[in-house]
């Protein structure tokens, strides 16, 4: 880890996309991370394939630290990403010796439970809690380095590959019970390394309305009134907004994916106002 220090600074300031608010997982962060507390030891960060369908991922992690002896120690564990947050079992081999010698380590065992927690692109938090003795600490991480030609905003931008052909999926809020006149559309927009999901709705009450896609408030969106005469008779409600990857300042971070999601427009009550079955791929009736 010594040797990749000297190139910290610089690889630090690739940071310009990280944001304020907690990020999801995405392999944009795989690198090395460190403490400069710490700065003899730390992580080589791996996030790999999808687990399932859905948004979730593995995430392979080897640790490079020391023992209770002082000796340097390496470790290794594989989780499943949960938004911003990745927990797992660090495992590590004892005895062995490298070649020529032919000394067999023993089988993995576990020796800690470690739990990862992103904030941004470049910032992070490890827990660990090591099983044989019940200590527990933490490191407060910076990334150290950056996998090349990459671009980590921490959203679903990360997730759309180099050589990903532009789609856009657009369905219709369909109305609920109460609220007969109200419309509006849900539009996910895909291209390589960006990625924006427009809410649009009109003739709802007005109000602040969360907006919940597979049963998790993602946002909120502000319906007002446009138009119409002085008392505030006549005109249209309506609200708009907008999740983007990478997010301008004042916008959301679209840190999660709608593709295959009911997503939801729910009023102070929590009662749903609009609601749609988003696809996971474009219809061809909403071209």
């Amino acid at each position: 880890m010594r040797s990749l220090l000297r190139f910290s600074l610089p690889l630090l300031l690739l940071a310009a996309a990280s944001t304020a608010q907690a990020v999801r997982i995405t392999p944009a962060h795989s690198g090395s991370w460190y403490d400069p507390t710490y700065d003899k030891q730390g992580f080589t960060i791996e996030v790999l394939d999808k687990a399932g369908n859905g948004p979730e991922r593995f995430v392979a992690v080897q640790w490079n630290t020391y023992d209770d002896e002082g000796n340097p120690a390496w470790a290794i564990g594989v989780g499943t990403t949960q938004r911003n947050v990745v927990t797992m079992t660090m495992m590590r081999a004892f005895g062995g010796a490298r070649p020529p010698l032919q000394v067999e380590a023993s089988e993995m065992e576990d020796w800690a439970e470690m739990t990862f927690t992103f904030d941004t692109c470049n910032r992070a938090r490890a827990d660990f809690v090591m099983l044989d003795s019940g200590e527990a600490s933490h490191y407060d991480l910076r990334r150290l380095t950056q996998i090349g030609a990459t671009t980590c905003t921490g959203g679903l931008g990360d997730e759309v590959p180099p050589d990903f052909e532009a789609v856009t999926i657009v369905k219709q809020f369909v109305p609920q019970p109460g609220f007969g006149n109200g419309h509006g559309l849900a539009r996910l927009f895909l291209r390589p390394a960006y990625a924006s999901f427009d809410i649009e709705l009109r003739r709802i009450p007005q109000g602040v309305y969360d907006i919940r896609v597979g049963g998790v408030v993602e946002g909120t969106v502000e319906v007002v009134r446009v138009g119409g005469g002085p008392n505030g008779q006549g005109g249209q409600t309506m609200g708009d907004t907008v999740f983007r990857s990478p997010n301008e300042d004042g916008e959301d971070l679209l840190d999660f994916d709608p593709r295959g999601q009911r997503v939801e427009i729910v009023n102070a009550e929590g009662v749903v106002a609009l609601s749609v079955e988003l696809p996971a791929e474009p219809e061809d009736e909403d071209d």
